[in-house]
């Protein structure tokens, strides 16, 4: 820890930087995308406008805790890039400290890597999901003094569903059919297609929450993931943070986030298999950049001011 830090409820500096992600008002923008992958979000700000277009310097910034922001404009419009590691606790940090600093509507769009849990989701397509939930290792099921002795005989809590921005997701899913459709057609279906209408969950770990077996320990989890359908039929795919992007969307009530997600089918849940290296190189940069066109055509409300942010013009602006 670099700086000196007041209010141990909501850490911030004395520049009003947050404890986590380390950026100030000002440094990010209304519409994020955000990834979990620092190489991933680098490679999607290569889409952005370069510096004499956008008509300022793109913000490039990696907090002590690793979170990565790029905040630059895409097309014109204000973006933040964020990576911010894998799992709920990072998408916690990510959610509350950028709300924190950024007034008005928040447009976010988590871009990642999934399990697909059905047969129309092969390796290689992109699911956009309208919801998700979440599994949770009971704790108490595995201690010999439960605190909860009435639900200490269920190793895994299942969640209600929380619902995508309709919107956002219908955009998002014609936006990657658009994108999509002549790169399925030139790899002859190594890629796409773009599964929409089921649903996501998330894990609390890679491994027991998402039904993964590993004989060196406890979890009591090879029902699991036919317990989830009999909860969830319309499952389609498990990961660690849409999920808990959306749970926290429907719970900021002072100001408005909308919420949308699409992952990229990495592994093979059904059939056992994993992508290739070199359809991932195809795939991802054309995920990212759709949505960037999703983002920027995103209405918020009660936008930012430039004046003041890392994205306000400093030199007049070339045409785009």
């Amino acid at each position: 820890m670099k700086e000196t830090l007041a209010n141990a409820n909501f850490p911030q500096d004395s520049e009003g930087r947050v404890y986590h992600i380390s950026v100030k008002q000002g440094e990010v923008a209304n519409r994020i995308l955000t990834v979990g992958d620092h190489v991933r979000a680098r490679a999607i700000a290569k889409w952005l406008d370069s510096e004499e277009e956008a008509g300022h310097p793109t913000f490039i910034h990696t907090s002590q805790r690793g979170f990565l922001t790029i905040t630059g404009r895409y097309k014109g419009v204000p973006v933040s890039i964020i990576a911010i590691g894998m799992g709920n606790p990072m998408m916690d940090f990510l959610i509350r400290e950028t709300r924190a600093i950024v007034s008005g509507t928040m447009a976010i769009i988590r871009f990642g890597s999934c399990g697909s849990w059905t047969d129309r989701a092969k390796l290689g397509s992109v699911i956009v999901p309208r919801g998700g939930f979440c599994i949770r290792r009971n704790l108490d099921y595995f201690s010999e003094s439960p605190i909860y002795p009435e639900l200490a005989k269920t190793p895994y809590l299942i969640s209600g569903n929380f619902a995508a921005d309709e919107e956002m997701t219908n955009r998002l899913a014609n936006n990657l059919n658009s994108t999509l459709g002549p790169l399925e057609e030139e790899t002859k279906g190594a890629i796409g297609p773009v599964v929409t209408g089921g649903l996501n969950c998330d894990g609390c770990s890679f491994y027991s929450s998402q039904g993964r077996i590993d004989p060196s320990f406890w979890d009591d989890n090879k029902d699991l993931i036919e317990d989830v359908r009999k909860v969830h039929p319309d499952v389609d795919c498990s990961e660690m943070e849409t999920s808990m992007l959306f749970h926290l969307a429907k719970c900021s009530v002072k100001q408005k986030i909308r919420a949308a997600g699409c992952m990229q089918v990495f592994a093979d849940r059904v059939g056992n298999g994993f992508i290739r290296p070199e359809i991932v190189a195809l795939l991802e940069p054309a995920v990212g950049k759709a949505v960037l066109d999703t983002l920027i055509s995103t209405k918020v409300e009660d936008e930012m001011d430039p004046v003041g942010t890392v994205w306000e013009s400093v030199n007049k602006p070339s045409p785009v």
